[in-house]
């Protein structure tokens, strides 16, 4: 297993902000708690305000976006280290299968488990899996994000 890179998790709004290409109110990550080449644990916090609540719960949308910013942070970290300056802007390509189990409610911490599983010019397949603070998956995807150059 590779070592996490990372000697302290990212938790300052401004850095964060400076990794990732979207920006507020459509922020949907955190926490860069753990970083190597090909896997990161994120985090994000379900703010009492947010465009994507259903009814004081992240709506499903919002969790799926939160899986594919785990990447776009991890992505972004992975291009701080080798000098980038702006984040490289991405979407999701595909989403081959995804599961939701629960919905998060306001002021819930989720961690999220992503793995690189293959990459092939801009194209990034990765999983992700998502918990809860009780350590419950909450849900798991499998995607394609690409990155537009």
């Amino acid at each position: 297993m590779a070592e996490n890179l990372l000697h302290h998790p990212i938790t300052s709004p401004e850095t964060i902000g400076n990794l990732i290409p979207q920006k507020e109110p459509f922020v949907l990550v955190d926490t860069l708690y753990e970083y190597t080449e090909l896997t990161g644990v994120t985090g994000f916090t379900v703010p009492r305000l947010h465009v994507l609540l259903d009814e004081k719960k992240l709506a499903e949308c919002g969790l799926i976006e939160h899986m594919a910013q785990s990447m776009s942070l991890h992505r972004g970290y992975q291009g701080s280290l080798s000098g980038q300056t702006k984040p490289k802007t991405g979407f999701i390509g595909i989403i081959k299968t995804v599961e939701i189990f629960g919905l998060p409610e306001v002021g819930e911490k989720l961690k999220t488990y992503i793995e690189i599983l293959h990459e092939i010019m801009n194209v990034t397949s990765v999983s992700a899996r998502t918990e809860n603070e009780r350590g419950e998956v909450i849900a798991i995807s499998e995607m394609k994000t690409v990155t537009v150059e």
